[in-house]
């Protein structure tokens, strides 16, 4: 009996320590942000639904429909090392626009869009509504004093459970499982009642 008692707990410890892409809000780059590369700059991309988890950060997935704030810091470029190239890049960003397009990849339709505008503090922050499940993508683009556009994209899936819910209802039956089978063998009346149940279903 304590043999399988181990093996119940081990087997919910091994469920619990799976994590599903929106435990920590999936893509890469981190668990609360990611990073996307527009020509020779890097932002960082983070959204937060505040009205279902607070200040909590995700990345590519997000577990719920509504209001979601999706923010766009600049960063200098990974790799680079040269402290003037750095400054470059900082002094450079100051002068671009950044311009989004979040679109259904349903159905293509354009749900939120934002021309053309400068970073104010390397910072651009705006609110989509997210009224269907599925999949989006977020067109980035800057725009230097010249009108020359630099392009990215990056996937985003809203509102689609990833496994998380599954993955709860299967610990929970593992120790509801775990848990008659303890009374089964600890209580003789219990035990005697189960027995007598299958026996009328082996009768059948």
């Amino acid at each position: 009996m304590r043999s399988l008692f181990q093996f119940f707990v081990a087997l919910i410890l091994g469920f619990a320590s799976l994590t599903p892409a929106f435990a920590d809000g999936g893509g890469g780059g981190g668990g609360d942000f990611c990073r996307i590369s527009v020509g020779d700059f890097t932002l960082m991309f983070s959204a937060y639904q505040p009205q279902l988890t607070g200040d909590r950060k995700y990345c590519t997935q997000m577990p719920g429909l509504g209001r979601t704030n999706l923010v766009f810091d600049y960063e200098s470029k990974e790799g680079t090392t040269s402290i003037g190239a750095t400054r470059e890049l900082d002094q450079k960003i100051k002068e671009m626009r950044l311009a989004l397009k979040v679109v259904r990849e349903s159905d293509g339709t354009v749900i939120a869009e934002v021309p053309p505008k400068k970073m104010r503090g390397g910072i651009l922050e705006t609110v989509v509504d997210f009224e269907q499940p599925g999949n989006y993508e977020v067109e980035v683009k800057l725009v230097d004093p010249n009108g020359k556009e630099y392009e990215n994209h990056l996937e985003l899936l809203v509102g689609v459970d990833s496994g998380s819910q599954m993955r709860l209802y299967m610990i929970v039956g593992i120790v509801l499982l775990a848990l008659v089978y303890i009374l089964y063998l600890s209580h003789a009346g219990f035990r005697a009642a189960v027995d007598g149940v299958l026996g009328k279903f082996k009768n059948l």
